[in-house]
């Protein structure tokens, strides 16, 4: 596959937002059935959620043991309000069941605004973030942190995977590092524990009313 003349998979690619971009795909049908294909489709994907999405029908079928090419355009021109930064991306070809038969996926480094459906999940991921490391420290103001150092840490541990998944949009939005599985778990975990071992550090009730 190679979408706006980048061959997928080999780097990342760059979309640009307000145009239309060329999408040519090849696919091989190595099964002793005929294959309805429907339509392809383009679509990014960041922590599950998809942000944009661009399909066109092609309406054939892949005779059993053949192979079937097509060049699509696809109008890309509302991608600045989806999305923008490195995101991971997916071509995928899909039947009459708009069920997936085929795909192939890689990085794109979209040039759209900050302003985008992407951006304003980040934004959503900043609250989210300061309003649990507000229910994290309330404790503290109080002086009611839990005893036990292990209570303590869990108390963090929401907020850490917060400051986790925020930094894998920061990472993406920046155009630093693209969001993978690998890269989302590691980020999400590591910031969780950082967070887990800073509360367990803390002071506990009993330490903090003698103070």
């Amino acid at each position: 596959m190679t979408v706006a003349g980048q061959s997928l998979g080999s780097g990342d690619l760059t979309l640009d937002a307000g145009s239309v971009v060329r999408v040519v795909v090849g696919m091989r049908n190595l099964t002793r059935s005929d294959v309805p294909v429907d339509s392809v489709r383009l679509s990014g994907t960041v922590l599950g959620l998809t942000f944009f999405d661009y399909d066109t029908r092609v309406r054939t079928t892949v005779p059993a043991r053949g192979a079937a090419n097509w060049t699509v355009d696809l109008d890309i021109r509302d991608l600045d309000g989806r999305a923008t930064g490195l995101l991971p991306i997916e071509v995928a070809i899909r039947d009459t069941d708009l069920r997936t038969v085929a795909s192939a996926g890689g990085t794109a480094n979209v040039r759209g605004s900050l302003f985008s459906i992407y951006g304003l999940f980040g934004l959503g991921l900043l609250v989210l973030m300061g309003l649990l490391w507000a229910v994290a420290l309330l404790p503290l103001g109080r002086h009611a942190a839990p005893a036990t150092w292990w209570q303590r840490g869990l108390r963090f541990v929401p907020a850490g995977c917060a400051v986790g998944l925020f930094g894998v949009f920061a990472l993406s939005a920046t155009r630093l590092v693209p969001p993978t599985t690998v890269t989302d778990v590691t980020l999400t975990l590591v910031a969780a524990a950082a967070c887990f071992a800073a509360g367990a550090l803390l002071p506990g009730m009993d330490s903090a009313r003698r103070v």
